[in-house]
């Protein structure tokens, strides 16, 4: 008997050392959320805004923002988002865009399950954009424990604590936020209007190349400008658009571009006029600027050709019933290519057809064309195929690349072109 309560009394130390273990544990064991493939455009810092009309139920951006906790760390809390608009002052929360998530500082495993989630929201991305989650989630404000976050800031005191209460710099007692942390979004995170939950708006859309000068610029979804050994003119970064930017040309000078969305409608900064936006309900992929710089071409997807300014339409490619993935512009202005997903090529004007990549199983994103002689077409996975007198300067076939290829831009002897990723990683051949 004395064996057997020896061993017992043993067994028993062992598991309550190993549960005594267990429950050491801090809840940032848990994963925090994973971070999505996401490209080089981010949003900027959600401003202030704060509560101006009752509308407690709980928005949509909050209860994804909610949910993406909660699946990370799914030993805390729920708590609380929407409030009635008659209790207290001035909250988020009678705007259904606040959240007191359910951790206290006094646990020492919730309090690392905050300060876990804390680091993802406010670490630099791979681009090196500081705070990259909470900006891409739209967050406004975060407090917690005594302190408080603000978009470009950081961590501060929200009040100190004294045998009287928790005292901010106003001198009234506030609630400390010792169990819970409190997390404010702005409108465009609460609908969310933000790269985290639109991706492909992170991405780039496009590259253009000047045609009197190196360098380049690229072009977001979200529309933001990124640019390469070229002047910045402005984007819509700052903006939230209705339907995402797909391309975007320079003038030939290279003192301005457009940007154009999905919708057709047209942007044009620096030296870059805007002579009008497709009315239709066509699908916008692509547009090429007249040699003058004074109108421009937007094609859709189905290979209708709209004309602005001083552009000539000189035909399309609607009766094809291929879906035409660019555009590229003669020299001349007096005709163009337009390049078919599948590698057909379609010329009009006095644009003279040199070839095609239909049959080699590619496909294909854009194309640029070589002086008036000849053009090259690029697949999603960097192959170049030339035609006519378009050198062959080589491609990104033989590469691993973490994104598709997503256009091709020629330098502006011709004998040199860019190849950019979805990604934001550009490609340079021949002279570019």
């Amino acid at each position: 008997m004395r064996v057997a309560s020896s061993r017992a009394r043993h067994l028993g130390l062992a598991a309550t050392v190993a549960l005594l273990s267990l429950a050491a544990l801090p809840a940032s064991a848990e994963a925090a959320p994973s971070t999505p493939k996401l490209g080089p455009a981010i949003d900027g810092y959600s401003p202030y805004e704060g509560q101006s009309i009752c509308s407690p139920e709980a928005k949509p951006g909050m209860l994804a923002f909610q949910k993406l906790v909660l699946d990370a760390y799914p030993a805390t809390r729920p708590g609380s988002i929407g409030r009635s608009c008659s209790i207290g002052g001035q909250s988020e929360h009678k705007e259904g865009r606040a959240w007191d998530w359910g951790v206290k500082a006094s646990v020492a495993s919730e309090k690392a399950a905050a300060q876990d989630l804390f680091d993802w929201l406010l670490k630099e991305d791979r681009y090196g954009n500081p705070d990259a989650m909470a900006r891409r989630l739209g967050i406004m404000y975060m407090i917690f424990n005594r302190k408080s976050w603000w978009p470009g800031r950081g961590w501060g005191v929200y009040c100190t604590q004294t045998e009287n209460g928790c005292i901010g710099s106003n001198g009234t007692v506030r609630d400390p936020h010792t169990d819970h942390v409190h997390f404010s979004l702005g409108w465009d995170g609460a609908y969310k209007r933000t790269t985290f939950w639109h991706r492909k708006r992170s991405m780039i859309a496009d590259i253009s190349s000047r045609t009197t000068a190196s360098g380049y610029w690229l072009a977001a979804g979200n529309g933001a400008v990124f640019t390469g050994g070229t002047g910045n003119y402005g984007s819509l970064s700052g903006d939230w658009l209705d339907k995402p930017i797909v391309a975007m040309a320079s003038t030939p000078s290279g003192d301005g571009y457009w940007l154009v969305n999905r919708a057709g409608r047209v942007w044009g900064f620096g030296g870059a006029s805007t002579h009008g936006s497709v009315r239709d309900t066509a699908r916008i992929l692509d547009i090429g600027a007249t040699p003058s710089g004074d109108g421009y071409w937007v094609v859709s997807r189905s290979g209708r050709v709209f004309a602005f300014g001083d552009a000539e339409r000189h035909g399309s490619a609607t009766d094809e019933g291929e879906r035409i993935s660019g555009i590229a512009v003669t020299p001349s202005g007096a005709g163009y290519w337009l390049f078919a997903k599948g590698g057909r090529v379609f010329s009009y004007g006095d644009a003279r057809r040199y070839g095609s990549a239909g049959g080699e199983g590619a496909t294909i994103v854009g194309g640029d064309n070589f002086r008036s002689t000849g053009y090259w077409l690029v697949s999603d996975q960097g192959n170049v195929y030339a035609f006519g007198d378009a050198p062959d300067l080589g491609g990104l076939a033989s590469r691993t690349l973490s994104a598709p290829v997503i256009e091709i831009a020629a330098s502006p002897s011709g004998n040199g072109y860019y190849l950019t990723t979805a990604m934001g990683k550009v490609y340079a051949f021949g002279d570019a």
